[in-house]
């Protein structure tokens, strides 16, 4: 491919790069204020939790094992949510451990056009990492809820949901950014 043709290519991916690149901080920041959000429900309803509470469902959502209250067994699911969410905003800073197919390639390309590849990566990554941390912040509400018999189980929903969502958009962008590689290093 010629420089002309490479040119434009860069051209075109410049504008969806930047609305990638605000979509994925938007992403994140709003599973950031859910997870700080939900956690800090947790705190005040600490208090008010059964010493006996759920910490398994079946497929039907329904409890199928119950443990001792504890503060991991209450906030357990958002910390692990928070926890995800910072590794994905650090791999943000690196993208160059994401694995996909055309990497060593786009390894092999100047970092502005690397950028270019990278950025549909990181945007799916956010689709993720919200998704995830905030299926997990429900899921611990609901938890929650069924503890105090506010309802009887979870909804089945959150259990696949946001992960089926999340994958598809990785999905997604391993494809952008592989026809980026192929757009950009040919």
């Amino acid at each position: 491919m010629n420089d002309d043709l490479t040119s434009a290519a860069e051209e075109r991916f410049r504008d969806t790069d930047t609305a990638s690149r605000v979509r994925a901080v938007l992403l994140l920041l709003l599973g950031a204020v859910v997870v700080v959000w939900v956690f800090s429900q947790g705190l005040t309803v600490y208090g008010r939790l059964p010493e006996r509470m759920p910490m398994h469902f079946g497929a039907g959502g329904l409890p199928d094992a119950w443990g001792h209250k504890t503060p991991f067994a209450a906030l357990g699911l958002v910390m692990i949510a928070g926890v995800e969410l910072i590794g994905i905003m650090l791999l943000r800073t690196r993208p160059q451990w994401f694995n996909f197919p055309g990497k060593e390639k786009a390894l092999a390309l100047p970092p502005a056009r690397r950028a270019h590849v990278y950025a549909p990566l990181q945007e799916s990554m956010a689709w993720l990492a919200s998704g995830i941390a905030i299926g997990l912040s429900l899921l611990c509400q609901q938890t929650w809820a069924v503890a105090l018999n506010e309802r009887e189980g979870i909804s089945p929903v959150l259990l696949l949901g946001p992960v089926v969502i999340g994958i598809g958009a990785v999905v997604i962008g391993a494809i952008a950014s592989t026809r980026r590689v192929r757009a950009l290093a040919e």
